[in-house]
This record gives structure tokens, C-alpha cells and sequence, in this order.
């Protein structure tokens, strides 16, 4: 069943269609692949909140999985065991025939437009809806795009208020593509009112010359309630898949491209085999071969680093390569982590991805995705990907003219996309070498024998300006023999602010290569050090999935936990869960400490509500000497800045304390609307939610109960009346799930409050 307001608004999404020359009903299709995929779906989501919940120290529960844990093999049926995966992957990076021996893309070639090393340079994110946000990604120079239905996506709920006629935005971005793929919009104007100005939008670019279109799907723990079965919500998963495929797939096969994704937060080779067979059968409806749609994955649960042979794996038909999600990626440790008092990790804005855990998350995803990649020697089957520069660049028009800081924007994603292409490179000698570095020009000057593997050329990006996007793709696009060239380039910088910071083409200041030789990426003469993979130290499942391995890219890193950053944290929640209560799931947030503007998303929002709970229920200790921020109007507006009001070192984190920051950001808000009031700008969305959000993040970040995908509570908050409200905040913080279902079965409390409940905490549908 589609919800009438849905059929009425997109008709032309459902019914039957032609595809591939078959005959394929929407409806029908997403209602048999949801009876079929709901009992494994509700199998593996019952397996994801057990770990979260099992007592087990960390290092038992989120170790390597046991050599003789076994999985079902999709292509053949028959089971593995993870040391067969593992013992497979290594045959193929050997280059040495055996039983277990398997690779990447081996039955459905890569097709060239989507190939990640033949296509180098920015991935942009973001919506397509509303219908300039689609254009702007089409008129960018970056070479992939990722059109996004789940983190960033526009909502797939409407919050309560929400004016009548407003198109739900997951089906109205499904239009906009229906409708651009099909030429519909190559030589028309679109226009929009953007703050009391109509705006004209077209697409400038033939189509020939888009960015190649990678679609991210809902994850399997996300429900879309406008497309029932059986009276249930649908899986978002199988009901953009089916949509998506049916749509466009013949649109995209005449402009000589084809269906590809990007699939979200697996977390274990169970819950990859769900998705690996849903696009197989959806392979089989329209009669293409299995393999013939190409994913990546977004490598962005620490869970499903220990399993990531095993999902390359299950996905092996069809896997161009895993990206390094950043965000969600560092809200996972410190979910792994939560319930040891021992592993309270210090401040999150302090954890880049130049920290040493992220530097080996990194390097871990490369070599697995050498090691899969290869072909007789040759990376030509897939490749590993970057992870997200989420800087949104100021406009000239800005307020405060905060656009004088973007020069420090534009150098760090030269720094980033550098690291990451560094990082990318590894050296797998013929023999032995002796002791002291090898450098880059050492290989390509031929003094030493072996292969060099230039493994990082795509990365992500977050704003589609013209400027920003050229910079990123410097680094990723030189060729290999230049790399050098860019970091010894004359040093220039420009004024931001008063400070000197490099320009984009500027070779590496002292700071920026001091910190490449720290991570081994340069020696002590500035010269590019490659990896050195030696086969020997890699030639047995041991070997490789070493014990040192785990601790490089799972210990809680060392660093401080600040009032300061609390407060921060604070601020960033609260900031994006207002937006998300109104509505809006892509936020660009001003970070009044980095003089920055970051695009926030429900991984963002993951990371801060995380931290703070581990913070509270731990009681954790302020490991430096600090002091709380109040308001101030500033010549970058009204940020939070040091009052006289000190905290000392070693004090807690306690109740007392917690209420004090939460205090402080009710006062920032005011002064915030007061100053917008000042402005004449009465904001974008409903002030009231304001409340809300801070009224959700008392109870969440004072309840023992943890929650793993935070956004959840506010999706179904955002829908609700204020009497409704109150009974789900009670279920889900309050009550147990028992306790529930009595008063529902009394009639004292709505069946919505149960369905809230289940919804947030991951419990399957009866």
C-alpha cells in the first residue's frame, strides 16, 4: 500500500513499468522483496542491539571474529569460514592460486565511468531535493556524485505544522531524478525564491559531462512509513532500490551509465548478505546479470572493520570500493567503548583524520581493498575511497562577513585530499630492503624493484563551490610523478582575518609537514614515503589480523576532555537536532571555535549525543583546567566565549554540571534569536522547536538507555502533537517494553508510543 498523499503527488514513481524490457510493478515488487528480506532484517537488528547491550569487555565483544565463525557465500550457497575468507583474499594479493582464492568484480567487468581509479577526484554529496540542489551537483566539476537518501538526505518524515502540499522530499528527489535522467530538464530553467529574490537555475552541463550518479540508499535499520506491507512500514532500503531501478535504469543505460550505489552502515557480512541479495533479485526481475549493479560501501561502523574481508566478500560481484566514513566511523568507537569507564574518549572535535587511530583506520581500509583489488598483480578491480571534507564555504553576502575565513577552508581540503593520496601509497617490494626509509622518487626512479600501488584517488566533498571543489581535486587528480612537486612548491599565503595561511597551490608550510613526517608519510628531508607491504609479514590470517592491528585502530585515543569541548559538543547537537525537528537533515552549522562552517548530519549528530551520554553516565573526569562560555556578540556574531566561571581539573562530569551546560547553550539561544530579531531575519524554521530539542536532550543524555541512532527519537518526536509527544518520550525513556504494551492494551496509552519505542531501539515488527 502507498499512502494516497504519495500516490497523488509522484503517480508517475509507482504502477507498471518497462524496464530492461520487462514488465516490473513497482508495488508489487517492493511488497515480495519486503516478505522475503524482513525475517533476515529483523534477525540481524536483534544481533545489533544484543552487542550493544552485551556486558563483555570491549576487546571480547568487538575483537576480531572467530577463524571458524562461517557465512553463507551468495554466489554459491555453501558456507565460509572467516579464516577461508581471509586465507582467500591473501591467495589473490599473493598472486597464488587456491580453493579459497577470490577477488573483486571478476564475473561483471567495472564499467568505465565508475571505475574509482580511472575517474580520480571528488565525490560530492548532498540531496536532490529541491531541484537546485540536483543541478548544482550536475554542474560540478566533481567526477562522482552521490545523491543522497539517508544521512543528508531531504526528510522522509514531515514535522508536525508543516504546511498541506508540501512533498515529502525522499519521493520528491526521486522525481527530480526521474525527470533529469529522462532529458526533461537539459535545456529548462528552474526557478526558486531564495530570500526574497527569484532564482534561476539550469543545468550548464551536456550530459555526457555529469558527475557519474552513485545513490545512497536508507540503511537497513531505516523504515519508510509511506509504502506499507502488510500492514508494516517497508524497509527505505528496498523501497529506494526498487523505486530507483525501475525509474531510471533504462534512462541510464541510453546515456551509456548505469545503476549503481552506495550502501550505508553495514556492520557484519549477515547484514551485507540482506543487501547482496535484494540487488540480485532485483538483477533477476529485470533480466541483467548479477553484478551488473556497482556499489561501494561506506566503511563507517567500527563493528564492521573486524568483518571487512568478509563484507568485501559477500559483495565481491559487485564492490568498486569502501569508503572511509569519517563521522559515523568515529560515533562507532565511541559506542563501542560506552559502557567501559576506562574508555572515555576525549574530545571529538580533537580527532581528525590525520589522529594516529584514524591514520590506521585508514591505512587498513586501503590494504584490504589492494588485497581484494588485485588482479595478477594489477589494482584494476577496485580501490579505496576518502572520506568527507564538510566545510560549506561563506558566502560574500554573509552577515558577519565570515567569507574573510574561507581561505582557511580552502587549504585544509588541499591538506586532507594530500594526506589521504599519500596514505593511498604503497610499495610491495620484489625482496628484501634494508633498513631506512624508501622514498617515492626511489621507485619511480627505478632503484628499487617491485610494485607501487597509487590506491587513493577519490575522496568526498560536502560544498559543490567552483573553487572549493578544484582544490580538492588537485591532490587526488596530479599525476603520480608531480606529487613531490606540490609539496615543495614556493610557499605563498594569503590573509584571513589577519593571519597568513597558505593558498591552495602553495607548497607545505613547516606545520603541515611536520605533521605528515609524524604519520610516516614523509621523512626528515620532506620526501614522500610509501607504505612498504611486505608479503612475508601478510602471508597468513595471523599475520594479517595481528593483534597490534586491532589496538592501532581500536584503542581509545590519548587526549583531553574539556568543558570547553562539552559545551561544544552541546552546541552541535542541540544546533542540528532543531534543524532536524524542522525538517532539515543536511545543516550547515557555524563552528564558532574554527571560525568555520560544517555540514552537520545524523553521523555529526551521532557523534555528539554519543560522547556527551558516555561523558554523563560515566561521571567522567575534566582531565584540564577550563572555564564555562556564555554568550557573546562578536564580530562573527553571537558565539559562545570563556566567562570568569572556572572548572578545574579533575572535577566530574556530574549531574550538577551537565545541567550548567545545558543552561548556558537555553541562554546562547536566546541571545542567538535576539540577535537575528536585531537583524530583521526571522530564521528559516519554527523557533518553538527550539524547546524541544533541549527538553529530548535532557532526558536522552540523563537516561541510562542508550541509543544508537539518536536522530530516530526526533523523527518521530518531529511528527508528534505535544500530548502524543509526552507519552513517546515516556516509552522510550521511561518505560519497558512490557510495561508499555499494558497500557497500551488498557487504552491509557496510544499504539503510536509502542511503535516509537520499537522504532528508535531497533526492535522488529511482529
Amino acid at each position: 500500500m502507498i499512502r494516497e498523499d504519495i500516490l497523488q503527488q509522484f503517480p508517475g514513481l509507482f504502477g507498471t513499468r518497462k524496464v530492461n524490457g520487462r514488465d516490473v510493478n513497482v508495488e508489487e515488487t517492493i511488497a515480495t522483496l519486503t516478505r522475503e528480506l524482513r525475517p533476515a532484517l529483523a534477525e540481524v537488528l536483534s544481533t545489533r542491539r544484543a552487542l550493544l547491550q552485551s556486558p563483555e569487555p570491549v576487546r571480547t565483544k568487538y575483537g576480531w571474529p572467530k577463524w571458524d565463525e562461517s557465512f553463507e557465500d551468495p554466489v554459491t550457497g555453501r558456507s565460509w569460514t572467516f579464516r577461508q575468507i581471509v586465507q582467500g583474499v591473501i591467495d589473490n594479493f599473493l598472486d597464488r592460486e587456491s580453493e579459497w582464492r577470490w577477488r573483486l568484480n571478476d564475473e561483471v567487468p567495472i564499467p568505465a565511468d565508475v571505475h574509482p581509479l580511472r575517474n580520480p577526484g571528488l565525490e560530492l554529496t548532498g540531496p536532490w531535493h529541491p531541484l537546485d540542489m540536483a543541478f548544482n551537483a550536475l554542474n560540478s566539476a566533481a567526477p562522482q556524485n552521490m545523491p543522497d537518501f539517508e544521512d543528508a538526505s531531504p526528510s522522509h518524515f514531515q514535522p508536525q505544522g508543516t504546511p498541506s502540499g508540501q512533498p515529502v522530499g525522499t519521493f520528491a528527489a526521486l522525481q527530480n531524478a526521474k525527470e533529469i535522467l529522462a532529458g526533461e530538464w537539459n535545456s529548462k530553467a528552474y526557478e526558486v525564491v531564495k530570500k526574497d529574490k527569484t532564482r534561476a537555475y539550469k543545468i550548464s552541463r551536456p550530459p555526457q559531462q555529469w558527475p557519474t550518479r552513485l545513490v545512497r540508499p536508507p540503511s537497513i535499520h531505516v523504515l519508510y512509513e509511506h509504502i506499507t506491507v502488510d500492514g508494516q512500514p517497508a524497509p527505505g532500503l528496498i523501497a529506494l532500490v526498487v523505486l530507483w531501478v525501475a525509474n531510471n535504469y533504462d534512462a541510464l543505460q541510453r546515456a551509456g551509465t548505469g545503476v549503481y550505489f552506495y550502501i550505508p552502515k553495514m556492520q557484519t557480512p549477515r547484514e551485507a548478505l540482506i543487501v547482496e541479495k535484494l540487488l540480485a533479485r532485483v538483477e533477476g526481475i529485470i533480466g541483467v546479470p548479477a553484478g551488473t549493479f556497482k556499489i561501494k560501501i561506506l566503511y563507517e561502523e567500527g563493528n564492521g572493520g573486524r568483518y571487512l574481508p568478509a563484507i568485501a566478500w559477500v559483495f565481491r560481484r559487485r564492490l568498486l570500493g569502501t569508503n572511509v566514513g569519517r563521522w559515523d566511523y568515529l560515533g562507532s568507537l565511541i559506542e563501542m567503548w560506552k559502557d567501559d569507564p576506562n574508555g572515555i574518549f576525549p574530545d571529538p572535535q580533537t580527532i581528525g583524520m590525520a589522529s594516529p587511530n584514524m591514520i590506521a583506520y585508514q591505512r587498513y581500509n586501503a590494504l584490504m581493498m589492494l588485497m581484494a583489488g588485485m588482479k595478477h598483480g594489477e589494482l584494476t578491480q577496485g580501490a579505496p575511497i576518502g572520506g568527507m571534507a564538510a566545510v560549506m564555504i561563506y558566502q560574500a553576502g554573509d552577515a558577519y562577513g565570515r567569507a574573510r575565513y574561507n581561505p582557511v577552508a580552502m587549504r585544509a581540503i588541499v591538506v586532507d585530499k594530500l594526506r589521504e593520496r599519500l596514505l593511498g601509497l604503497m610499495f610491495v617490494p620484489d625482496g628484501p630492503i634494508a633498513s631506512g626509509q624508501v622514498t617515492l622518487e626511489d621507485i619511480l626512479a627505478g632503484r628499487f624493484k617491485g610494485k607501487l600501488y597509487d590506491t587513493y584517488r577519490q575522496s568526498w566533498v560536502a560544498s559543490p563551490e567552483t573553487a572549493y571543489v578544484a582544490a580538492g581535486n588537485r591532490p587526488l587528480q596530479a599525476p603520480l610523478a608531480e606529487l613531490q612537486a606540490l609539496l615543495d612548491a614556493p610557499r605563498e599565503t594569503v590573509d584571513a582575518n589577519g593571519k597568513a595561511v597558505p593558498t591552495v597551490a602553495s607548497g607545505l608550510a613547516d606545520a603541515e609537514r611536520a605533521l605528515l613526517e609524524s604519520r610516516g608519510l614523509l621523512n626528515a628531508e620532506g620526501k614522500i614515503t610509501p607504505s612498504i607491504i611486505v608479503k612475508a609479514a601478510m602471508d597468513t590470517p595471523e599475520k594479517l589480523l595481528a593483534p597490534a592491528l586491532w589496538d592501532a585502530i581500536y584503542d581509545v585515543p590519548k587526549g583531553d576532555v574539556t568543558i570547553e569541548h562539552i559545551q561544544h559538543a552541546f552546541y552541535m547537537a542541540a544546533n542540528y537536532g532543531f534543524q532536524i525537528l524542522n525538517g532539515n537533515f543536511a545543516a550547515a552549522i557555524d563552528d564558532y571555535e574554527l571560525k568555520q562552517r560544517f555540514m552537520n548530519d545524523l553521523a555529526t549528530y551521532r557523534i555528539d549525543v554519543s560522547w556527551l551520554w558516555t561523558l554523563v553516565r560515566h561521571q567522567a573526569v575534566i582531565t584540564r583546567d577550563g572555564c564555562f562560555q556564555r554568550p557573546a556578540l562578536t564580530e562573527d556574531g553571537m558565539v559562545l566565549a570563556p566567562s570568569a566561571e572556572k572548572v578545574k581539573a579533575g572535577a566530574r562530569f556530574t549531574n550538577e554540571l551537565f545541567h550548567k551546560v545545558w543552561e548556558y547553550h537555553n541562554e546562547w539561544t536566546a541571545a542567538f534569536f535576539a540577535e537575528l530579531d536585531r537583524h530583521g531575519d526571522p530564521g528559516r524554521f519554527d523557533r518553538s522547536k527550539a524547546t524541544v530539542i533541549m527538553e529530548l536532550l535532557q532526558r536522552q543524555l540523563l537516561s541510562p538507555k542508550y541509543i544508537q541512532h539518536s536522530a530516530r527519537l526526533l523523527f518521530v518526536v518531529a511528527q508528534a502533537g505535544d500530548a502524543e509527544r509526552e507519552q513517546i518520550v515516556e516509552a522510550v525513556f521511561d518505560l519497558s517494553r512490557e510495561a508499555i504494551e499494558k497500557r497500551v492494551g488498557a487504552g491509557t496509552m496510544k499504539p503510536a508510543a509502542l511503535a516509537a519505542h520499537d522504532y528508535v531501539y531497533d526492535i522488529p515488527l511482529a
